[in-house]
């Protein structure tokens, strides 16, 4: 009996762990202006981080990174400035999203920006500039509610990077902008001047004067006027001006009739909706006859109260 041996080989090639390339994104914060008004003087700005990482790079290389945002969902005009955010109504906020610094502060609109980043001992690196927005506007028809405007990721927000140049492709995140527009009013007032008149007040004295109030688009209100400083009582004709220790009743109205009295109370005042642009209300004034008040110079003031 023969025995035959036979002796096989093995043989692995087992490849080295792969290197990971570089990699970068920018994770973009949404911006909120939160609760605003057409009229309160604020100028109305947000801002956030747009926090942009690089990974899998060559330890202390300077990588290039380019983040860019286009119009919105609400749109933009050429040059992305203004773009706009859009609401329930026919207007739209017009606002700015800048680099930097804020618009009005001299900030760059963002269309693309470009910034460097130094990758540490691991090839990465972690930076965090700032994106600014500015609402610049807001259009008379704007009504009261909400204002978004999105950006999608790989449309309106996309990144490109590259140790060199951008020439990589890589990841932008979604984000949004929004602000809520609230009911607001403004109001200013002319002087009701009667002139000089008779000691002997025969015929009644007719006056008129202006009340000029602007308001949010659709938004009501209502103005009411006070009984002044020296009113005898709330009457129709309990107002009265004083010179001295002596009084000169007078009424006001909101006819030119002087037959409906204009007071404080729900059935005397006035009910108006705003339409974003100046409103204006006359008042009727009469001084009543017959008199025969001292010789001076009367005056009186009245409270104008807007209510929205």
């Amino acid at each position: 009996m023969r025995s035959m041996i036979l002796t096989f080989g093995f043989a692995l090639l087992l490849p080295c762990a792969a290197q990971a390339g570089l990699v970068c994104r920018a994770d973009i914060a949404s911006l909120d202006f939160g609760v605003i008004s057409v009229r309160d003087g604020v100028v109305l700005q947000t801002s956030g981080p747009v926090a942009i990482s690089c990974s899998g790079g060559t330890a202390g290389a300077v990588v290039q990174s380019c983040v860019s945002l286009g119009a919105g969902s609400g749109g933009a005009a050429a040059g992305q400035s203004p773009r706009s955010l859009a609401g329930q109504g026919l207007a739209p906020l017009s606002y700015q999203l800048t680099g930097q610094n804020s618009f009005s502060n001299g900030g760059e609109v963002w269309q693309m920006r470009s910034y460097p980043l130094t990758l540490d001992a691991n090839g990465a690196a972690l930076i965090t500039p700032m994106l600014y927005g500015e609402i610049t506007a807001i259009g008379a028809e704007a009504v009261v509610g909400l204002y978004t405007s999105s950006f999608d990721a790989g449309l309106g927000a996309t990144m490109a990077y590259g140790e060199v140049s951008c020439t990589q492709t890589g990841v932008a995140s979604s984000f949004s902008v929004r602000a809520e527009l609230t009911s607001s009013c403004s109001v200013s007032v002319t002087a009701m001047d009667f002139g000089l008149i008779s000691r002997q007040i025969t015929a009644p004295i007719d006056q008129s004067a202006q009340i000029t109030v602007s308001c949010t688009n659709a938004a009501p209100y209502t103005v009411g006027l006070g009984f002044g400083l020296h009113a005898v009582d709330a009457g129709p004709s309990g107002r009265r001006m004083l010179s001295g220790s002596d009084l000169l009743a007078y009424g006001v109205y909101h006819d030119a009739g002087r037959s409906l009295d204009w007071g404080t109370s729900p059935a005397s005042q006035t009910a108006g909706t705003g339409s974003g642009s100046a409103q204006v209300l006359t008042v009727f004034g009469r001084i009543f006859s017959p008199q025969t008040p001292a010789t001076g110079s009367y005056s009186d003031q009245i409270v104008v109260t807007v209510t929205y």
